[in-house]
């Protein structure tokens, strides 16, 4: 398989630099400047600006190449050979070649480095996603060779991941100790200033080269047409929406649709697009009480999907109890199997199981888009099943790190998109000994895993995605509730934007009328 794709124009610019940047809302700070290390949604959102990978998604979710001119596979995929793109530059005028691409996988690799997804590189996960990288070659200047100890049909996808970034950085990034320093990468913007609760701004790499093709996804042409862009911090969606008809900023991502439906649209314009990203409700299986399949099934059973989905998206979006995003190739009427809302059988089960009217404790927070809304619309189904429901609101930092860690019965939680249901799986799937983050611990469930990375044609992967979501409902790790709708606002002198299935806000291509 041999991706192509023309490769090269000066990133245009305006004639006159704008006397203010292009402003932007984010719900919370960003984690880190470190790519795929220190991350969250947001954090993803504003370095996949500065940083690039060899690969990207385009608009359609297929991977196009990036960084790479051409992207070559082997017919077992066990090796993969790419191509770089010539005159491209880091941040700090230095080519990129061959070399730093090496260099910046093998510090990936790195265990010191603390890289979220090195497990999908390194063998670890020898039951589920990924494949050991056993070999980097540069054989010139412009060629990296990538070889695998095993098959791995999703190995461009896990390297087109907008979460683990898998960016080409100069080594400048690092002191000489491998302590990071900053993203010294090959954006179209770089960071320049990071005023910490207040704002992130960015701007121009003027030796930028972008490729030929037009934006699109994460792939063509990053065209920086503004001089600086900041992404502003502003936590209540209540507040954005204000400083957006005051024009103190031009974009507000993430508008709840009955928000959108019920304010003045006056000098504003909606960008709407079907989302990947999945919100959840995660189960603590290894929670004294929650350990009992009776208990998390009796939690499943008292929970009305359509009506969660209804109150919290103002019906703008359909429930999904899958893994599998609903506008997936993948999401065969298989994946819509859950257990059916019935709140007597969960009562029955609640006492089948002994429970005494323990509390059960729901983590939430009132940062992230949705999340309360859904807390609190299932703790009043859980309470009407006879469940002692109790709301833990807590800061989005701390709610993060207890995922992190494990601490939490039940917490209201969403997975930022993914594009191929391999890696929404393997988000959640692994060993909670290893990975306290797991949700989901279950051998079969990683050796199917396994079986749908090597898997020869999609309709095999499909009868294994299948699987795997008729065994996850059946033991309930997670319960599934729907795939996040988006509607972006925008004021309405803002030209070329619009949003996309993996939600993040791309502003590259994006300008204000007039200047």
């Amino acid at each position: 398989m041999l991706l192509s794709a023309g490769c090269g124009r000066q990133g245009s610019s305006p004639a006159t630099p704008l006397a203010r940047p292009l402003t932007i809302a984010i719900s919370a700070d960003i984690r880190g400047t470190n790519p795929g290390v220190t991350r969250d949604g947001n954090t993803d959102a504003i370095l996949n600006h500065v940083v690039e990978s060899l690969v990207a998604y385009g608009e359609n979710l297929t991977i196009k190449p990036l960084l790479a001119e051409t992207v070559e596979t082997s017919p077992d995929h066990r090796t993969y050979t790419f191509r770089l793109r010539h005159g491209l530059r880091f941040h700090n005028g230095a080519p990129v070649t061959s070399a730093e691409v090496k260099w910046s996988w093998l510090r990936m690799m790195a265990p010191d480095t603390g890289f979220r997804c090195r497990s999908w590189y390194d063998g670890s996960m020898s039951d589920g996603v990924g494949s050991r990288i056993v070999g980097i070659e540069t054989p010139d200047r412009y060629t990296v060779v990538f070889r695998l100890g095993r098959a791995n049909s999703a190995f461009l996808d896990q390297m087109a991941s907008p979460q683990c970034i898998t960016a080409i950085l100069h080594p400048s990034s690092v002191a000489k100790d491998g302590t990071w320093i900053a993203p010294v990468g090959t954006g179209p913007y770089r960071i320049s200033e990071w005023r910490r609760g207040e704002y992130i701004e960015l701007t121009r790499f003027d030796g930028y080269v972008a490729r030929d093709e037009p934006r699109d996804g994460y792939a063509g042409g990053r065209v920086a047409k503004m001089e600086r862009i900041r992404f502003v911090i502003i936590p209540e969606m209540a507040v954005g929406i204000s400083a957006l008809q005051a024009g103190d900023i031009d974009i507000l991502p993430r508008v709840a649709p009955y928000l959108t439906a019920n304010i003045n649209l006056d000098g504003l314009q909606v960008a709407s697009s079907d989302q990947l990203q999945w919100h959840v409700l995660l189960v603590q299986t290894r929670d004294p009480m929650l350990r009992d399949i009776r208990i998390r099934r009796a939690v499943a059973q008292a929970i009305n999907l359509d009506q969660v989905a209804a109150i919290a998206t103002y019906g703008a979006a359909a429930a999904n109890p899958s893994a599998v995003a609903r506008i997936s190739p993948f999401h065969s009427p298989s994946q819509d199997i859950r257990w059916p809302y019935d709140p007597r059988a969960a009562r029955a089960l609640l006492a089948e199981a002994g429970y005494r009217g323990e509390p059960i404790r729901i983590q939430t927070n009132r940062k992230i888009p949705f999340a309360y809304d859904n807390a609190v619309a299932i703790q009043a189904m859980l309470n009407a099943a006879g469940i002692n429901a109790q709301l833990e609101v807590i800061d989005w930092a701390t709610q993060l790190s207890n995922y992190f860690e494990g601490r939490f019965q039940l917490s209201v939680f969403s997975y930022s998109a993914r594009a191929h249901p391999l890696l929404s799986y393997a988000a959640f799937t692994g060993s909670k000994a290893r990975n306290p983050a797991v949700q989901w611990d279950d051998e079969v469930a990683r050796r199917l895993l396994g079986d749908a990375t090597r898997a020869a044609t999609p309709a095999e992967q499909q009868a294994i995605f299948d699987r795997l979501h008729l065994r996850m409902v059946r033991q309930i790790p997670i319960i599934g509730l729907y795939n996040e709708p988006s509607s972006d606002l925008a004021r309405r002198d803002i030209r070329g934007y619009r949003n996309w299935p993996i939600g993040h806000p791309r502003l590259w291509g994006v300008w204000r009328a007039g200047a």
